[in-house]
Protein backbone atom coordinates (compact mmCIF):
# COMPACT_ATOMS: atom_id res chain seq x y z
CA UNK A 1 0.00 0.00 0.00
CA UNK A 2 0.97 3.61 -0.59
CA UNK A 3 -0.32 6.54 1.47
CA UNK A 4 -0.74 10.22 0.60
CA UNK A 5 -2.14 13.41 2.06
CA UNK A 6 -3.08 16.86 0.82
CA UNK A 7 -4.57 19.96 2.38
CA UNK A 8 -6.20 20.96 -0.91
CA UNK A 9 -9.70 19.46 -1.20
CA UNK A 10 -10.24 21.04 -4.63
CA UNK A 11 -7.06 19.41 -5.95
CA UNK A 12 -8.05 16.07 -4.41
CA UNK A 13 -11.44 16.23 -6.14
CA UNK A 14 -9.91 17.34 -9.44
CA UNK A 15 -7.53 14.37 -9.44
CA UNK A 16 -10.33 11.96 -8.48
CA UNK A 17 -12.51 13.21 -11.34
CA UNK A 18 -9.62 13.11 -13.86
CA UNK A 19 -8.84 9.51 -12.93
CA UNK A 20 -12.52 8.55 -13.02
CA UNK A 21 -12.82 9.99 -16.53
CA UNK A 22 -9.63 8.28 -17.73
CA UNK A 23 -10.60 4.93 -16.21
CA UNK A 24 -14.25 4.99 -17.30
CA UNK A 25 -15.94 5.42 -13.90
CA UNK A 26 -18.68 4.95 -13.13
CA UNK A 27 -19.04 1.70 -15.02
CA UNK A 28 -22.20 1.15 -17.11
CA UNK A 29 -23.48 -1.38 -14.55
CA UNK A 30 -23.14 1.24 -11.81
CA UNK A 31 -21.02 -1.00 -9.58
CA UNK A 32 -17.98 1.28 -9.56
CA UNK A 33 -18.83 4.83 -8.58
CA UNK A 34 -15.36 6.36 -8.31
CA UNK A 35 -11.69 5.43 -8.11
CA UNK A 36 -11.39 6.62 -4.49
CA UNK A 37 -13.58 8.24 -1.86
CA UNK A 38 -14.83 11.77 -2.53
CA UNK A 39 -13.33 14.47 -0.29
CA UNK A 40 -16.60 14.78 1.63
CA UNK A 41 -16.19 11.28 3.07
CA UNK A 42 -12.42 10.70 2.82
CA UNK A 43 -10.39 10.29 5.99
CA UNK A 44 -8.71 13.42 7.33
CA UNK A 45 -5.95 13.90 9.87
CA UNK A 46 -6.16 16.22 12.90
CA UNK A 47 -5.04 19.15 10.70
CA UNK A 48 -7.90 18.49 8.25
CA UNK A 49 -5.66 17.16 5.47
CA UNK A 50 -7.20 14.53 3.23
CA UNK A 51 -5.66 11.06 3.37
CA UNK A 52 -5.57 8.44 0.64
CA UNK A 53 -4.46 4.82 0.77
CA UNK A 54 -4.01 2.96 -2.53
CA UNK A 55 -2.56 -0.34 -3.65
CA UNK A 56 1.00 -0.15 -4.98
CA UNK A 57 -0.07 -0.80 -8.58
CA UNK A 58 -2.56 2.12 -8.52
CA UNK A 59 0.31 4.62 -8.92
CA UNK A 60 1.64 2.79 -12.01
CA UNK A 61 -1.58 3.20 -14.05
CA UNK A 62 -1.89 6.19 -16.37
CA UNK A 63 -2.69 8.99 -15.82
CA UNK A 64 -1.86 8.51 -12.11
CA UNK A 65 1.70 7.54 -13.05
CA UNK A 66 2.16 10.90 -14.79
CA UNK A 67 0.24 13.08 -12.32
CA UNK A 68 1.68 11.78 -9.06
CA UNK A 69 5.35 12.74 -9.57
CA UNK A 70 4.26 16.28 -10.52
CA UNK A 71 2.04 16.57 -7.45
CA UNK A 72 4.76 15.28 -5.15
CA UNK A 73 7.40 17.58 -6.67
CA UNK A 74 5.14 20.62 -6.26
CA UNK A 75 4.46 19.80 -2.61
CA UNK A 76 0.69 19.75 -3.24
CA UNK A 77 0.62 16.06 -2.25
CA UNK A 78 2.86 14.35 0.28
CA UNK A 79 3.58 10.65 0.57
CA UNK A 80 3.25 9.50 4.17
CA UNK A 81 4.04 6.29 6.02
CA UNK A 82 1.62 3.52 6.90
CA UNK A 83 2.08 4.49 10.56
CA UNK A 84 1.10 8.10 9.85
CA UNK A 85 -1.98 6.90 7.99
CA UNK A 86 -2.91 4.38 10.69
CA UNK A 87 -2.61 7.05 13.41
CA UNK A 88 -5.77 8.74 12.12
CA UNK A 89 -8.83 7.53 14.02
CA UNK A 90 -11.54 5.88 11.92
CA UNK A 91 -14.16 8.30 10.65
CA UNK A 92 -17.61 7.79 12.10
CA UNK A 93 -20.77 8.15 10.02
CA UNK A 94 -21.98 11.74 10.07
CA UNK A 95 -18.64 13.40 10.75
Amino acid sequence: MRYYRTADADLYESIRLQLDAAWGHPTPDGKTVTCFDPAAVAPRDAAGRLLLAVKDEFVTWEPAATLLPQLLASGAVEEISADQYAAVPPRHHGQ
